[in-house]
C-alpha cells in the first residue's frame, strides 16, 4: 500500500511538472554571437556601438568593440535579428540574419566606411520597431485579435516584411483558427521560396513547417502534423530545438511514446543538454517504467552542475523512485 502511495505521489508530481509551461521568453535562450568590426583597410575599429533588436519579439542586446574590434553577445534565443553598428566618423552599417539559441551561430565581419551618413532606413527602423512593439505587447497581454490586427495592419504598410506572417498565423493559433492559420504559415512558405536559393533560411523554413504541424495536431490531424514535422527536422537535422520543440507539443497532446522519439532525435544532435534527459526521464515516468526513467535521470545529475534546478529535480525524483524500489 505504502508503495502504491509513493508511486501515485510521484505520478502526480510528473503530471504537475508536464502540465506547467516552461516555455523561455521569446528571443531570450542560450545563444552566442560574435564578430569583428573593421573599417574598408582592414583595420579593427574600437569603440563600435552594436545592437542587435529582434525583429518579431522585444529582445534587445548591445555590445561594444575591443581594441581588436572584437565583440560578442549572449543569451540570444532563435528568431529574426536587425543588427545595427554605429561609431563616430562612420557611416552607420546595419544587416537582417537569422539566430539560433541552440546552433553555433556564425562570426560576423561587418565593414564600417568612413563618413557620417546615417542608415537609409533610421526613421523606418524606428517607426517599425514601435509597431512591432506595440503589436508584441498586445500578444504578450493574451489580446490576440488586437494583435492580429496590428500584424495585419503592419504587413499591408510594408508588404516586403512578409515575416509578420509568422506572427499572424500565431495569433491565428491562438484565437485556435487553425485552417486561418495554416493559410498564413504557408504563404509565409511561398514569400521564402520565391527569393533566390542563397537568401533562403532553411532554419527558419523548418520553424515554420513545425508550425504548420502544430496546427494539425491541435486539430487532432496526426497524418497531415507528423508529415510536417518531419519536414521540420529533415530539413535542419543540426538543430536540437526542432524535435525538442515537437516533443513537447507531442507531450501536451499526451502521445508520449512519440514524445520520447523526438526527445531521443534531440539528444542526439546535442548530447550535453540535461534538460533532454530530464524531459526523457520524465516521459518515461509518464509511461511508468522507472528503469528507464532512472537512466535518464542520473544522465541528468551527471552532465547538470549539482545546484541547477534540474539536477535537485532529477535527484528528487531518483530518490522517489528508490523507495519505490
Amino acid at each position: 500500500m505504502k508503495k502504491a502511495l509513493i508511486l501515485l505521489s510521484l505520478l502526480v508530481a510528473v503530471a504537475l511538472i508536464l502540465v506547467i509551461n516552461s516555455k523561455a521568453q521569446e528571443g531570450r535562450g542560450q545563444g552566442r554571437i560574435s564578430g569583428v568590426i573593421v573599417d574598408e583597410a582592414g583595420n579593427p575599429v574600437e569603440g563600435a556601438k552594436i545592437t542587435l533588436q529582434y525583429l518579431f519579439f522585444s529582445h534587445r542586446l548591445e555590445a561594444t568593440s575591443n581594441k581588436k574590434g572584437q565583440w560578442s553577445m549572449f543569451g540570444l534565443g532563435k528568431g529574426e535579428v536587425n543588427i545595427t553598428v554605429e561609431k563616430e566618423g562612420f557611416a552607420p552599417a546595419s544587416l537582417q540574419i537569422s539566430v539560433s539559441g541552440v546552433s553555433k551561430n556564425p562570426v560576423l565581419k561587418i565593414i564600417l566606411k568612413k563618413g557620417e551618413a546615417s542608415l537609409p532606413t533610421t526613421d523606418s527602423v524606428e517607426a517599425l520597431k514601435t509597431l512591432l512593439e506595440t503589436a508584441n505587447k498586445l500578444f504578450d497581454q493574451g489580446q490576440f485579435s488586437e494583435a492580429l490586427a496590428a500584424y495585419k495592419g503592419l504587413l499591408e504598410k510594408n508588404p516586403k516584411l512578409f515575416m509578420v506572417r509568422l506572427n499572424i498565423g500565431n495569433c491565428y493559433m491562438e484565437l485556435k483558427e487553425y485552417d486561418k492559420a495554416i493559410e498564413d504559415y504557408l504563404k509565409l512558405l511561398d514569400e521564402i521560396n520565391a527569393q533566390p536559393p542563397e537568401k533562403r533560411d532553411n532554419k527558419l523554413i523548418s520553424q515554420v513547417y513545425a508550425a504548420v504541424g502544430d496546427a494539425y495536431l491541435r486539430q487532432d490531424r496526426f497524418a497531415e502534423a507528423q508529415e510536417y514535422f518531419l519536414r521540420a527536422i529533415n530539413l535542419d537535422q543540426t538543430d536540437p530545438a526542432i524535435p525538442y520543440n515537437v516533443a513537447e507539443i507531442m507531450m501536451e497532446a499526451g502521445k508520449t511514446d512519440e514524445a520520447i522519439k523526438y526527445y531521443e532525435l534531440a539528444a542526439k544532435a546535442a548530447p550535453e543538454k540535461p534538460k533532454t534527459y530530464l524531459k526523457l526521464g520524465l516521459a518515461w515516468l509518464n509511461k511508468g517504467d522507472l528503469k528507464k526513467a532512472a537512466e535518464y535521470l542520473t544522465k541528468v545529475t551527471e552532465l547538470a552542475i549539482p545546484d541547477d534546478p534540474d539536477a535537485v529535480l532529477a535527484k528528487e525524483l531518483l530518490k522517489k523512485i528508490s523507495e519505490i524500489k
